[in-house]
């Protein structure tokens, strides 16, 4: 017989994935319990949960299979900006498992993205992005390294005079132009 699916239901203070309501209900953590329908009868298991820092920024998320296997999880740090520092991703069904940094800028009261870092499970870098801004603070480039620091991709973008995004320009690792 084939399975129907009811609504979720989450269990605790907040909606999920609103860190504004997160923070004003002061919520530390949420559960998302879901029921199928096997054969006529409800079988309900744990689909997700979720935990949350004091300012409302989502620190860990799993997701789990009916049989309460843990299908994917992602961790999060946070700096004093709220900006998120650092995640790290685990996927059962792909056996992957990797972390991600991110490094700011303080620029006019904004702190961009300035370079977004890619490891493996054992620690070894596998790409690294860099980021560059314009003095009116819109994004201008992104170049993209392997462990190497050989380019493997670039991408320009161009404004007008209203500083409105008009071209984007992609580049492959000998800096031909993929797409314009």
């Amino acid at each position: 017989m084939k399975k129907k699916k009811n609504p979720k239901f989450a269990i605790g203070v907040g909606c999920q994935g609103d860190w504004k309501q997160q923070k004003k209900h002061k919520v530390k953590s949420t559960t998302v319990m879901q029921t199928v329908y096997e054969n006529g009868k409800p079988v309900t298991y744990k689909e997700s949960f979720e935990t949350f820092d004091k300012n409302g920024n989502s620190t860990v998320v799993i997701e789990y299979a009916q049989d309460g296997t843990i299908l994917k999880k992602e961790t999060a740090l946070y700096d004093n900006n709220q900006n998120v520092t650092e995640k790290t991703f685990f996927d059962s069904k792909k056996k992957k498992e990797y972390k991600i940094t991110y490094k700011y800028s303080v620029m006019k009261d904004k702190t961009p993205l300035v370079e977004e870092s890619e490891f493996d499970a054992a620690g070894g870098l596998v790409q690294k992005t860099s980021y560059t801004y314009s003095s009116s603070g819109k994004k201008a480039s992104e170049t993209t390294t392997d462990a190497n620091g050989t380019v493997t991709g670039k991408t320009l973008f161009i404004y007008n005079s209203r500083n409105l995004k008009t071209h984007k320009q992609s580049f492959n690792k000998s800096l031909r132009i993929l797409h314009s």
